[in-house]
């Protein structure tokens, strides 16, 4: 039977088989407020960036051999993280919460999030169904658990639900209360219970518009560059296929750890750039 132990100091060496590591600046420090990480078995690794600030956060390791990397932000990373079995868990830099996100991992397969998201309230994320589902005739299953990839500077609205097998290209905002079930490129607009694209080659940009005063509503008419547009330079066709084929071969906590600390790195601005495909023109026949 796993025994359970519960750690709210961030300080605080665990006394069963699992790691805190710390990595980054050494002059940087780590804020933990009001959270705490539960380990229930052994294997497990959590690595936090120095300059990460973790507040009202549940780090939870169900069972054994999983790794949960959070990188540093000048924002709370506010959310609750459920790891199991071989879970690979992976939050990038300069992300901000308006609220507590739900992160729910499963059946060894693995959430990417990389830089600059901006969550709003009520986020969930979830890589299984969870119960089974089987075809009726074949009597064989059909929902199999699937691992979920997010680029960089992703907009995620209120009470958005991504579930399993989803990629999201970098640059794309996903409206309010959307059902995102299937991948999506970057620099769209998403909404919809199922999602859909509503708008093609837009961008965001961070600044909270509820206090500004009409000249600064005057000057936000126009962005001033490109910088939030995203292409295919220096992008890798396939980048989140190949990271979960590393991931999958890895055979350790260890190796996976070397495989995903080096995209807290950013190397190129387009590096999960996804492109919008082709529309299938309908011929005359259809």
């Amino acid at each position: 039977m796993n025994s359970m132990e519960t750690i709210s100091e961030i300080s605080q060496k665990p006394k069963t088989d699992n790691e805190i590591l710390f990595i980054g600046n050494t002059e940087d420090e780590i804020s933990f407020v009001n959270s705490k990480i539960n380990f229930v078995g052994k294997g497990n690794r959590l690595i936090i960036e120095r300059g990460a600030k973790i507040k009202n956060a549940t780090l939870n390791f169900n069972r054994n051999n999983s790794l949960i990397i959070i990188g540093k932000s000048n924002h709370n990373a506010m959310m609750s993280v459920s790891v199991w079995n071989a879970n690979t868990f992976f939050l990038g830099r300069n992300y901000s919460f308006n609220g507590a996100a739900r992160f729910i991992l499963s059946e060894r397969k693995n959430l990417f999030i990389g830089h600059d998201n901006m969550f709003s309230s009520d986020v969930v994320v979830r890589l299984a169904d969870p119960h089974l589902i089987y075809d009726g005739t074949t009597r064989k299953r059909i929902n199999p658990t699937k691992s979920v990839y997010l680029g960089d500077h992703i907009w995620i609205g209120q009470d958005v639900m991504i579930l399993k097998g989803v990629e999201v290209g970098t640059g794309s905002i996903l409206g309010a209360r959307s059902l995102v079930t299937k991948s999506f490129p970057s620099n769209v607009a998403i909404a919809g219970s199922p999602a859909r694209v509503v708008r093609k080659d837009v961008f965001w940009a961070r600044p909270s518009v509820h206090a500004y005063t009409e000249k600064e509503t005057m000057d936000s008419q126009e962005f001033p560059d490109g910088r939030f547009v995203y292409t295919s330079k220096g992008s890798t066709e396939k980048h989140f296929a190949k990271i979960e084929e590393q991931l999958n071969i890895a055979t350790s906590v260890e190796e996976k750890t070397a495989i995903l600390t080096s995209y807290l790195d950013v190397t190129s601005k387009n590096r999960f750039f996804i492109p919008v495909p082709p529309e299938n023109k309908k011929t005359f026949i259809d």
